[in-house]
């Protein structure tokens, strides 16, 4: 038992220490920013969501098959605003462009929301619903902190 509150410890100390390398390279403004992005939040997830060893085996591979193909989704919806942003904007696009922009927002959102759910579906099976509940409430804190972040450093702070 000793040996488990130790590995806590340690973990907790981990956690910490990638916490403060990740603020302090976010104010050096280092490239790699997504990587560094992703590292910190596996450091939330795992902190806030407290998995044992066998539900961490089972977890990270449904995670981070999730997270891969909300990625690519992401791509999608950035060159979509690229080609917009390349068209001068909105007004440049014409009607059936503009159309055709809206249709792919709709199903893209629809493919989120059914990956998301999915997600949740397999996590259903590995892990309490309290954890599943836990891994949402992480997920929104870690957006919040990271918007907190990009404000902050937008305002030369």
């Amino acid at each position: 038992m000793k040996l488990y509150l130790l590995n806590k410890e340690i973990m907790k100390n981990i956690l910490l220490f990638l916490f403060i390398i990740f603020n302090y390279s976010i104010s050096l403004g280092q490239e790699g920013s997504r990587e560094k992005v992703k590292a910190f939040k596996i450091a939330h997830i795992t902190e806030q969501l407290n998995l044992s060893s066998e539900e961490a085996q089972k977890f990270w591979p449904i995670y981070n098959a999730h997270e891969k193909i909300m990625e690519q989704l992401k791509r999608k919806e950035r060159a979509s605003i690229k080609i917009i942003r390349e068209s001068n904007g909105f007004d440049g696009l014409s009607d059936k462009k503009a159309e055709e922009f809206v249709n792919n927002y709709l199903i893209t959102e629809e493919k989120k929301y059914q990956e998301r759910e999915n997600l949740i579906l397999k996590l259903k099976h590995v892990l309490p619903n309290r954890k599943i509940l836990k891994l949402i409430k992480a997920e929104k804190d870690f957006k919040r902190k990271l918007l907190k972040q990009l404000r902050h450093r937008r305002r030369g702070h």
